[in-house]
C-alpha cells in the first residue's frame, strides 16, 4: 500500500551533490571577512565536497560544451599569462608577484571547475539569502562595536564608523562590491519567490544591506549602489508603468545627491585634486615605454615604486598624500599602496597590450554566458558594477579575484528557485 509522504526523500548522491554547494556558501559567507579557520573550513568543504561528488555522481557524463565555457577559457588564459611573462622576467620572483599569484591561482581552480562542471543543486535564491545575511551581519557588527567600544572615539562619528569596520571587516572596496552583489542577486531571485512573507524579508534585507553603502566613505561604491537600486527597481516595473520607473529614477537622483554630498570625502575641490590623475598619468606614461611586451610584474613592482618618487607628477600628486596614512606606515613603499588604482592599466603594465585585451574578453564571454533570458539583465548588472570597481582598484588586493570567479560560476551554474507547484513524494506505508 502507498501513501503520500509529507517530506522528500534523498539519496546518499543527493548528499553528496550538496557538499560542494555547503562549502561554497560558506567561503561565500567569509570573503569579505579577513581570513578564518571558518573560511579555511569551507574551502575543505568545497574542495573536497566537489571531488567527491563529480566522482560519485558521475558529472563528467554531464559535460557539454556551449559558449559560457569560452569565459573559463579566459580565466586560464589569464593564469598561464602570469606564469609566461615571469618566465621571461629578468627580476628574480618578488613576495609582491608571489601575493599576486597567490590571489589570481582562483583564475585556475574555477576555470578547471567551470569547463568540468559544477553540483546542480546550487541555487541562485540560495546565494542571495546567504549574501544578504552577511551584509546585514557586517551592518550589525559595525553598529554593535561603536555603541560597546571606545575605539576611535577621537573622530567624529562618519569616520569612526568607517575606521571600526574597516579594521575589524575589511576596506570599504570589498566590502562595498559585495553588498551590491548581493542587492543584484537579491532583487534577482524577488520574482521567482512564492511567499510574498519571504519577498518582504529579502526586500527588507537589500534595504538595510544598502545602508551600509551610503553611511560608507567609499564614493565609487556609493553612486554604484545608486545605479544598482534604480536600475533594478524600474527593471521590475511592468512597462506600462513607466511613469512610476521615472518617479523611482527622480527619487534616487536625490538620494545620491544628499547622501553622497554629505560624504566628507567628495567635494570640488577633492575630485579635481583627486590623488588617482596623478596615478594614472604617471602609469600611462609607463605603459607608453612598453606598450607591447608590458614589464612582468616582479620587475613592475620594484620599478614602478622607484621611479615614482623620481616623477614630480607622482610623488606630488600622490605620494606626499600617502605618507600620512597607516597603510603606509604599516605597508611601507610596496606596490601594495603604489599601484595604479586601475585594472585595465595594471594589467597592461604586468603583461602590455595582451592584459587589458584579457580582461576585456573576460567580461564579454561573461556577458555572454547561456542563462535564462530574464535573468541576464542582473547579470549584466553584476557585470557592470565590477567594471566600474575596476576604473578605480586593481584585481587582486581588493577586487578579490575569488570573489569575481565564485559570482561568475554561480551565475552560469545556479539553477532559479522553483515555483512549479510541489508533487508528493510516493513512499511504502
Amino acid at each position: 500500500m502507498m501513501k503520500n509522504c509529507p517530506y522528500r526523500q534523498y539519496s546518499w548522491r543527493d548528499i553528496v551533490a550538496w557538499l560542494p554547494v555547503t562549502g561554497l556558501l560558506m567561503v561565500l559567507s567569509a570573503l569579505p571577512f579577513e581570513w578564518s579557520a571558518y573560511q579555511r573550513i569551507g574551502l575543505c568543504v568545497l574542495a573536497g565536497g566537489y571531488a567527491a561528488d563529480y566522482i560519485l555522481n558521475k558529472r563528467w557524463q554531464q559535460f557539454v560544451w556551449d559558449r559560457g565555457k569560452w569565459m573559463y577559457v579566459v580565466m586560464l588564459a589569464i593564469v598561464a599569462m602570469f606564469f609566461i611573462r615571469e618566465w621571461f622576467d629578468s627580476t628574480e620572483l618578488t613576495d609582491y608577484a608571489f601575493s599576486q599569484f597567490h590571489l589570481h591561482e582562483w583564475f585556475l581552480y574555477i576555470g578547471i571547475a567551470g569547463i568540468a562542471g559544477f553540483s546542480d543543486k546550487l541555487q541562485l535564491k540560495h546565494v542571495a539569502y546567504v549574501m544578504l545575511g552577511t551584509s546585514i551581519v557586517m551592518l550589525m557588527l559595525c553598529i554593535g562595536l561603536c555603541l560597546t567600544t571606545n575605539e576611535y572615539d577621537y573622530l567624529e562619528p562618519f569616520f569612526r564608523f568607517n575606521m571600526i569596520r574597516r579594521h575589524h571587516i575589511n576596506s570599504h572596496m570589498v566590502m562595498n562590491l559585495y553588498i551590491n552583489t548581493a542587492i543584484i542577486v537579491g532583487f534577482s531571485v524577488l520574482r521567482s519567490e512564492p511567499a510574498k512573507w519571504r519577498k518582504g524579508l529579502v526586500l527588507a534585507a537589500i534595504l538595510l544591506s544598502w545602508l551600509l553603502i551610503l553611511i560608507s566613505d567609499g564614493r565609487t561604491g556609493q553612486v554604484t549602489s545608486v545605479l544598482v537600486m534604480a536600475a533594478c527597481l524600474i527593471y521590475a516595473l511592468p512597462r506600462k508603468h513607466w511613469y512610476i520607473g521615472a518617479a523611482a529614477g527622480a527619487l534616487f537622483a536625490i538620494i545620491l545627491g544628499v547622501f553622497i554630498a554629505n560624504n566628507p570625502r567628495v567635494s570640488l575641490d577633492k575630485m579635481a585634486n583627486d590623488p588617482r590623475l596623478a596615478i594614472y598619468d604617471y602609469s600611462w606614461r609607463m605603459i607608453q615605454k612598453e606598450p607591447v611586451k608590458g614589464y612582468g610584474l616582479s620587475t613592475l613592482s620594484i620599478k614602478y615604486v622607484e621611479e615614482a618618487y623620481l616623477d614630480s607628477v607622482m610623488y606630488n600628486g600622490y605620494i606626499r598624500t600617502l605618507q600620512a596614512y597607516p597603510d603606509f606606515a604599516e605597508l611601507g613603499k610596496t606596490m601594495k599602496t603604489h599601484h595604479s588604482h586601475n585594472a585595465f592599466l595594471h594589467y597592461w603594465l604586468i603583461f602590455g597590450i595582451s592584459g587589458p585585451i584579457l580582461l576585456l574578453a573576460l567580461f564579454g564571454t561573461a556577458a555572454r554566458m547561456p542563462i535564462d533570458k530574464k535573468y541576464r539583465f542582473y547579470l549584466w548588472l553584476f557585470l557592470l558594477t565590477v567594471f566600474i570597481q575596476c576604473m578605480t582598484e586593481p584585481v587582486g588586493q581588493h577586487i578579490k579575484p575569488q570573489f569575481i570567479t565564485f559570482i561568475l560560476i554561480i551565475w552560469q551554474c545556479a539553477k532559479l528557485p522553483d515555483t512549479s507547484p510541489k508533487t508528493d513524494v510516493q513512499c511504502e506505508s
